[in-house]
């Protein structure tokens, strides 16, 4: 296998990984938005 062959083989073997792992944040995020804390803080006197 020559350098240029791994290069292309490593390269969609990351493509593929970062594109699971979108769909994952995707599919985790509505899960996992109740456990995150809220951004906005409201102080009233």
């Amino acid at each position: 296998m020559t350098r240029k062959d791994r290069v292309v083989l490593y390269g969609r073997l990351g493509l593929i990984l970062m594109a699971f792992a979108m769909i994952g944040g995707v599919v985790a995020e509505p899960l996992l938005r109740p456990l995150w804390p809220s951004r906005l803080t409201v102080a009233q006197r």
